[in-house]
């Protein structure tokens, strides 16, 4: 739908930037709605960037929503990735204000 004031954006306008948009603000809030109803091969697309940062984002103040929308809306297998990365970081990521988000929202919504 286009409002008037621009161009409408879709998530492959953001391929290739995927990480800075999770880092800031208004991207991430894009990126956490545009999850909600993102093809596979959207989320697909998003996770293959992401994945090699997900550990800094988990830890970022706007990238640890993406990654928590990634455990709730994510595929199957980007789940289980997300988690194993968790699993070898757990301490650390429960000291942390952004990090300890992240492994409550995978508590709440993986059957572990």
């Amino acid at each position: 739908r286009n409002s008037g004031k621009g161009r409408h954006w879709d998530l492959n306008d953001l391929a290739g930037n995927i990480v800075q948009f999770c880092q800031d603000q208004h991207g991430s809030r894009f990126i956490q709605q545009k999850l909600e109803a993102a093809s596979l091969a959207e989320k697909q697309m998003i996770f293959n960037e992401i994945m090699p940062h997900a550990h800094d984002l988990m830890i970022d103040v706007f990238g640890n929503y993406v990654i928590q929308k990634l455990f709730e809306h994510g595929a199957l297998e980007h789940r289980d990735l997300l988690l194993s990365m968790i699993t070898g970081n757990a301490v650390k990521l429960a000291l942390q204000m952004y990090g300890c988000r992240v492994i409550q929202k995978a508590l709440e919504v993986l059957e572990l």
